[in-house]
């Protein structure tokens, strides 16, 4: 029969396909972890714990040339060797038991794919907030209590400019309830009507505002409990963090387990999809794997923006 799937077309699992069911999900709700430095590697597999040395060149001087004069060979400024630990070693598994049949049906993995990837995606974007609020050096502004004006939004941005931290490539996360705050404000409302007249802003993404080149809203957004409470916003450059994404190793040979290791050119995310029968509950497990550390590199580049 036409629709009949035979053992030779049912005998691999393919993990691959199941990564890529993942990735458009992931990709769409990972939003901080896009806009700082990201490195990946699919060369050769890592384990948890193990530590990425990532250089980071520093500040130069300009020196004056005079003629006839040598060249002025400098050592930069704050050179580093960044030391960044694979820390992150997050899962989600389950299991299927009609592994042929869900292969053949997009729509059926398409939604397996969505759940486990809003999971991962939340760890992910509170794992690098929580380390842009601990590296930042730059002066922190705002009131804590109070709903996030657009004048702290331009605070932020001299908070950086400064700080000496570079123009571009900046960007802003806020609260739900300061991403409405802006929005209802009339004035950058009317701003935004007319320079994008054909363009229907929402509190999820206010578009270029104040300095940055993207504002955006994130339920993942930390408070301080105390009074008032304190709402701890974060403006940052894309060079004030770095994120590294590593595939895992392979199963040993013959004990009936897969695995792909998966990126995403788009958006630097390495995806682990393992898959292997499960004599206990009579199906397949799959897991879905991401091993990814988060570090500061430079701390001057992020400000905290309290409310």
């Amino acid at each position: 029969m036409a629709n009949t799937i035979d053992v030779t077309q049912a005998s691999p699992f393919i993990p691959e396909i199941w990564a890529q069911a993942a990735i458009p999900f992931l990709r769409a709700n990972i939003v901080a972890a896009q806009r700082i430095e990201r490195d990946t590697d699919l060369t050769q597999n890592f384990n948890v714990g193990d530590t990425l040395h990532v250089p980071y060149p520093g500040t130069f001087t300009v020196n004056d040339k005079a003629a006839n004069t040598e060249f002025t060979i400098q050592q930069p400024s704050g050179e580093s060797d960044v030391q960044l630990t694979l820390s992150n070693h997050k899962e989600v598994s389950f299991n299927v038991e009609d592994i042929v049949r869900a292969e053949a049906n997009q729509d059926v993995m398409a939604r397996y794919g969505q759940a486990a990837a809003i999971a991962l995606a939340e760890n992910v974007e509170s794992a690098v907030l929580a380390e842009l609020i601990s590296g930042a050096t730059a002066t922190t502004v705002g009131v804590a209590g109070t709903d996030l004006p657009y004048a702290t939004l331009l605070a932020g941005w001299k908070s950086l400019t400064d700080a000496k931290s570079p123009q571009g490539q900046r960007y802003a996360a806020i609260s739900t309830k300061d991403a409405i705050k802006i929005a209802a404000d009339s004035t950058i409302a009317n701003w935004i009507a007319f320079s994008n007249p054909n363009i229907v802003r929402s509190p999820q993404s206010l578009g270029g505002l104040a300095g940055f080149d993207d504002v955006l809203s994130s339920q993942l957004i930390t408070t301080t409990a105390g009074t008032p409470l304190q709402t701890n916003n974060v403006v940052w450059r894309r060079d004030a963090a770095i994120i590294a994404f590593r595939g895992m190793p392979e199963p040993p040979a013959g004990l009936g387990a897969v695995r792909a290791n998966v990126l995403d050119a788009e958006s630097g995310i390495v995806i682990s999809v393992l898959m292997g029968y499960d004599i206990r509950l009579g199906g397949v497990q799959v897991t879905y794997e991401l091993l990814y550390g988060v570090k500061t590199i430079q701390g001057k580049s992020i400000a905290i923006m309290l409310s």
